[in-house]
């Protein structure tokens, strides 16, 4: 009656959703399908049943299956309850059909087709029954007792009758997502797509597990298969355990720790796990963290930092401590130790007894220098057998040493032994008199070269140099080969006469040695000089030489056979990079054939293989063919673009087979993307896209945004059913979010930032200096309210990113906790406004205070801080405070990390003024009537050269200066006068310039700056590879430039016209010393190749100049006009796109000009590039491009271009000194109401 009555029936429904199940075959008429009228009475929901063949075709489909029941009885011999039902569950399955029903009616199918195959069959109905979890949970406990302990990998299967894996199983509980393709049914995305009963036991099933599994394999299965979950399934099984579940795990991984891995891999996921079982215990107590000791390495700080102070005077803490303290992280124990300090828990440091500090041992060389420093000379000599395995940096070492090493005793080599590792703070003084060196194989020299090879000793410093002449004096022909391996981290320092003295036999048998050290290139091109066979070369041989690479030279390539070289390319590709532009191009010209094209054989894909350039312009067949030996090699940005233009990439590709372009896939083009017309599958490809190693390109970046700003702002409705594609998208995406949508950041997408910028720096430092600053600010918004102090734990947290607070968030830094955060900052890169307001706070009365009151302990303290202060404040600190040693660490801290990736990364601020303050009181006399100091070598390797006048260097004694001929050729701060002194010195070792042999000339460098214009024109310029050093150089006066140039020209014969790009690249520099006139004659075709090396170099030539080397550009056998230049090839021309003509530059487009490299922006004249370009064009800058418009350029921009050249930097955000003024050019990129929200909803579901 009511399935009848249309208006009771809609008025029940809502009520009661089972009677639609019931009514649908009486209300569906005569189009309702057979098995919907069979199974709606039985089942309270029945999804559309289209596909199956009972709906299509039910009597031939019901006659078929009838013929085939005679064979069905043969295989089901006996059809117990178990088997009955499993039978017909999938009986059911397969009337249904393939999709029948939808992707919810397959899952939940597959959920019972699972559990209908346990042996407990009654565990299918118990999943159904919130009160029958713990009988389907010892179900599951009999299965994997069942199973061979030896399962360690998982290989999911579907079919449950041929031995369910456990993975499989564990999946369906912690709802694990499969890929499609593991799926076949059997829906794992979510909680929703299962029974209600089911959903709700799956969350304790680990927890009975580990109750009843006792066995560390089966605890070992259990963790790793957990581990692979989503973090926000994780968070929902581990907070469904009480605390008594809890308890019992973490005791059974402190059983069972010695037998349990975790590999490197999953070490965050079990800090997550970590983090979230802390989260069951409101109280953390001392007995907590002993269970928890074995997993302490894998907490983060933070949740480190939840246990009370209190814990650590609890002696079995600190045991436990002492016993896992060489897994911990630095970081880990930085804040233990801080926690040390509280005088509530042990007072003041002086007053430690020993057993206290014996006790926390592990954490001492954690502890603040300027706590460390408090330590008397008892405390430290009670503890003299421990403090050489106790990992203590220098500043903490020098403060232990001062208090150890007795001068007076007899016995200094007894005493430099029992120091063992400290041995490597001494300094020369102090081994001079504890025990002199003199056996190039003695213990102590030994022991100090350990000392170089680990990076604790300076290879450049005064004790390596008193190493290095021991080994001179005794001459290295009496060592044999495996004594003079033990030198090689030294190698780089002995020069060329030292290698020179030695056979050929020992220079061979150095070879495996030099795997991990740099040679000199000067020492390179010596040694591979020697050791190159003359004939026979074999592919054996070419590789043993690989360290010697960069010797390169046109004599040892031409020695070379080819078939050789092109087979050696996989061992020689880790010393590509260390190769000169010429060296790349020479290698390049050795694949080439004669009308240009690049040979598509064997050998020259080898040639590919081995040094990827847009030079090797292999066809589209033969790169697609070879596409796998392609697709992994790091590609540069226009090399990828070009690739990517001929491949000829169809707009239909999937994304499958994008992902197996690989790197090549970094080239795609904007409007391949928006082709895309599904917001998932573009989602999916920005995903892959950001997980490449490469990058993603500036161009690119600016065009996915704007991409994802025009389709959110769109009314999809595919927007409202994104669901979990946009979870799994990397955090770089984050990271990489433009500021002004920095502000609707989640604080969860906040902290996820913080984690990706503490585990790789590097990447935070590849953003722009603004979106730094803005990021930096946006994530202390979400850590401390504003105007409050930020505490210590906010200080840790923010990591990296406080070296680029502003002035106003360093200030709510108490100096207290900024003092005790001295050593941590010295490793993080600081932007210029921390790094004054950071010199200004340490000059404070409750910092360091004044510096002329500094002692030693306090420019320890500081550090290579010391050079956040001015140079008036630098020039203060008394002379007493900067000893020798003193001086030579500060100064060895600072290159140490100028030459570190994160330190080449953060670029290096002007630091010659403060070096020479910091020096003065060495390198100048004491009083003005006394005479200038006459350094030696070791003077110099404790200051640098710069620091030296040119009247010192000059009266310096010449094996002095020859010891140290490597630092002068490398010292980018040395002037014309000193560069003239030290060029004088080499004429006197080595004789007149015009006899220089070629390893001669690489090793002097800059030196020949300080030559006179007589005899440059002396020095034999034929070689590609002198003349490409040379080239290199950046500081020619005009003059010089043009006397080499015309040297070169006159010796080689050679006309202008018929340069190649090999002698075009050797050029670099000194090529702008070419007069226009003669600049025309290049032949447009071979300068076109050389310009991917010469738009690296920030180029001396004059406007006309680099107008004319332009035109080269456009003319036949260049790249044609520049309308037609893709970004590609703005992007490969560099510095020289400065020469384009200005009607020209004001016509490129949006997408040409984000080709400009940010180095081309820099050097376009300040006047013509207020000329040419408009506010529509700079506007269109990417952020990195327009960060690297100079002030001098700022300055003659109209208000309405430096307003463009400020939205570009800010990306689309008003900067401060324009928020005031509206902007109609740039209102429409980022002023839209929906793009705001629909970017909330989209960073909502990133989540």
């Amino acid at each position: 009656m009511i399935c009848a009555n249309d208006t009771m029936y809609e008025a029940l429904v809502p009520f009661w959703p089972w009677l639609a199940g019931q009514c649908r075959v009486s209300r569906a008429g005569n189009d309702t399908c057979f098995l919907e009228g069979l199974l709606a009475p039985l089942l309270p929901s029945l999804p559309p049943l289209g596909p199956s063949p009972l709906c299509l075709a039910p009597a031939p489909f019901l006659l078929g299956m009838l013929s085939q029941v005679p064979r069905c009885q043969s295989s089901v011999p006996a059809l117990a309850h178990t088997t009955r039902l499993h039978y017909f569950l999938r009986l059911l399955s397969f009337l249904l059909g393939p999709g029948a029903g939808g992707a919810e009616a397959q899952g939940t199918l597959g959920q019972a087709l699972l559990l209908s195959s346990l042996p407990d069959n009654c565990s299918f109905w118990d999943a159904f029954r919130p009160e029958g979890r713990r009988q389907c949970a010892r179900t599951v406990g009999e299965f994997l007792e069942q199973e061979e302990p030896t399962l360690a990998g998982f290989e999911p299967t579907v079919s449950l009758s041929s031995g369910m894996s456990k993975m499989e199983l564990l999946s369906c509980f912690s709802i694990v997502p499969l890929s499609a393709p593991e799926r076949k049914g059997i829906k794992l995305e979510g909680s929703d797509s299962l029974p209600r009963g089911l959903a709700e036991y799956q969350k304790p099933v680990l927890w009975d597990l580990l109750q009843r599994e006792k066995s560390v394999w089966a605890l070992k299965i259990l963790v790793q298969a957990y581990l692979h979950m989503p973090p926000e399934n994780l968070q929902h099984l581990v907070l469904s355990a009480d605390t008594e579940a809890a308890q019992g795990f973490l005791t059974l991984v402190h059983r069972s720790w010695a037998q349990l891995q975790v590999p490197p891999t999953e070490e965050q996921a079990m800090g997550h796990l970590m983090a979230l079982l802390l989260q069951r215990y409101p109280r953390l107590t001392s007995q907590l963290f002993i269970d928890l000791s074995p997993l302490i390495p894998f907490l983060a700080v933070s949740d480190l930092m939840r246990f009370p102070p209190s814990l650590l005077a609890n002696d079995s803490v600190l045991a436990a401590i002492r016993d896992h303290s060489s897994g911990m992280k630095p970081e880990q124990k930085e804040a233990l130790a801080k926690r040390l300090l509280a005088p509530e828990l042990f007072g003041e440091v002086p007053a430690w007894p020993q057993e206290l500090l014996w006790a926390v041992l592990p954490l001492l060389p954690h502890l603040p220098l300027e706590n460390f420093l408090q330590l008397s000379p008892h405390q430290i000599q009670a503890l003299e057998d421990s403090w050489p395995v106790a990992g203590l940096g220098p500043g903490h070492a020098r403060h232990v040493l001062r208090n150890l090493v007795n001068q007076s005793v007899e016995d200094g080599e007894e005493q430099v032994r029992r120091l063992g590792s400290l041995a490597c703070f001494l300094s020369p003084e102090e081994l001079q008199r504890l025990v002199p060196l003199s056996d190039p194989m003695g213990p102590v020299e030994r022991g100090l070269l350990e000392c170089a090879a680990n990076g604790t000793l300076s290879p450049e410093g005064r004790v390596a140099y008193e190493l290095l002449g021991v080994l001179r004096s005794s001459g290295g022909t009496v060592l044999s080969p495996p004594e003079l391996r033990v030198w090689a981290p030294l190698f780089p320092q002995l020069g060329l006469r030292f290698l020179q003295e030695l056979s050929e036999p020992q220079l061979r048998a150095m070879l495996p040695a030099l795997q991990g050290t740099s040679v000199t290139p000067a020492q390179a091109a010596l040694l591979l000089g020697r050791l190159l066979p003359r004939h026979d070369l074999s592919l054996e041989e070419l590789c043993s030489l690989h360290p010697l690479l960069p010797g390169l030279s046109p004599q040892t390539l031409q020695a070379i056979p080819r078939r050789v070289l092109a087979g050696v390319c996989s061992c020689l590709i880790p010393e590509l990079s260390r190769l000169s532009a010429c060296q790349t191009a020479a290698l390049l010209q050795t694949f080439r054939v004669k009308d240009g094209v690049k040979s598509t054989s064997t050998t020259g894909v080898g040639a590919a293989v081995c040094v990827p350039g847009q030079l090797l312009q292999l066809d589209t067949a033969a790169l697609l063919a070879n596409r796998r030996r392609y697709r992994a090699l790091p590609w540069s940005e226009q090399q990828a673009q070009f690739l990517w233009k001929k491949m000829q990439v169809p707009t239909n590709l999937t994304l499958r087979n994008l992902q197996a372009l690989s790197n090549l896939a970094a080239g795609m083009s904007c409007e391949f993307l928006q082709q895309i017309s599904s917001m998932a599958d573009f989602l999916e490809v920005v995903h892959m896209l950001y997980r490449l190693p490469t990058g993603v390109r500036g161009s690119l970046r600016a065009c996915i945004w704007a991409e994802l700003q025009r389709r959110m702002a769109m009314p999809e409705p595919e927007l409202t059913t994104l669901g979990p594609e946009l979870s799994g998208l990397d955090t770089k995406l984050l990271l990489d979010l433009p500021i002004p949508l920095m502000d609707i950041l989640s604080n969860e997408s906040i902290m996820l930032v913080v984690e990706l910028v503490q585990g790789a720096p590097e990447q935070l430092l590849a953003l722009t200096p603004l979106h730094q600053a803005a990021l930096a600010e946006r994530v202390l918004r979400n850590l401390a309210p504003k105007e409050t102090p930020i505490s210590e734990e906010v200080l840790e947290t923010l990591g990296p990113l406080v070296g680029f607070l502003g002035i106003d968030s360093i200030r709510r830094i108490p100096l207290p906790i900024l003092l005790s955060h001295l050593i941590q900052l010295q490793g993080f890169c600081l932007g210029d406004t921390f790094a004054t307001e950071l010199g200004w706070l340490l000059l404070q009365e409750p910092a360091l205070g004044k510096p002329e009151l500094w002692s030693q302990d306090q420019v320890e303290q500081a550090g290579r801080l010391v050079f956040t202060l001015s140079t008036e404040a630098i020039s203060l600190i008394p002379r007493e405070a900067l000893g020798p040693e003193t001086l030579e660490r500060l100064l060895e801290k600072q290159q140490s990390w100028e030459q570190s990736r994160v330190g080449q990364l953060c670029g290096r601020p002007q630091l010659a003024p403060k070096k020479a303050a910091l020096v003065a009181g060495v390198v100048r006399p004491t009083a003005e009537d006394l005479p200038e100091l006459v350094p030696t070598c070791a003077d110099i390797r404790g200051t640098f050269p710069a620091a030296w006048s040119a009247t010192q260097i000059a009266e310096m004694e010449l094996s002095d200066f020859e010891d140290c001929l490597a630092l002068f050729a490398g010292d980018p701060g040395l002037g014309p006068e000193e560069l003239q002194a030290a060029m004088g010195k080499a004429k006197k070792l080595w004789g007149p310039p015009r006899g220089f042999r070629p390893e001669q000339i690489l090793q002097l460098g800059r030196l020949f700056i300080g030559l006179g214009e007589q005899e440059l024109q002396e020095l034999t310029l034929v070689d590609w590879g002198v003349l490409s050093t040379l080239g290199q150089i950046d500081g020619w006066s005009s003059v010089q430039l043009r006397v080499v140039v015309s040297s070169f020209l006159r010796q080689s014969g050679r006309h202008v016209s018929h340069l190649d790009f090999i002698h075009l690249t050797a050029l670099g520099h000194t090529l702008c010393g070419l007069r226009p006139e003669e600049l025309q004659h290049i032949s447009s075709w071979e300068f076109s190749q050389a310009a991917l090396f010469l738009g690296n170099l920030p180029l001396q030539c004059s406007e006309e100049q680099l107008e004319v080397l332009a035109h080269l550009l456009v003319l036949p056998g260049g790249f044609g006009p520049v309308s037609n230049w893709g970004p590609e090839i703005f992007t490969e021309i560099g510095t020289i796109a400065a020469g384009i003509p200005d009607l020209a530059l004001s016509a490129l487009l949006r997408e040409q000009i984000q080709g400009l490299t940010p180095l081309a922006i820099s050097v376009i004249p300040a006047p013509k590039f207020a000329v040419v370009f408009s506010p529509t064009q700079l506007s269109s800058l990417t952020s990195a491009q327009a960060a690297a418009v100079t002030p001098e350029q700022m300055a003659l921009l109209s208000p309405e271009q430096q307003r463009a050249v400020a939205w570009a930097q800010h990306e689309g955000k008003e900067s401060p000194e324009w928020q005031s003024r509206s902007s109609a050019w740039g209102s429409q990129y980022w002023s839209q109401p929906s793009w705001a929200l629909a970017l909330i909803s989209f960073l909502g579901h990133l989540l």
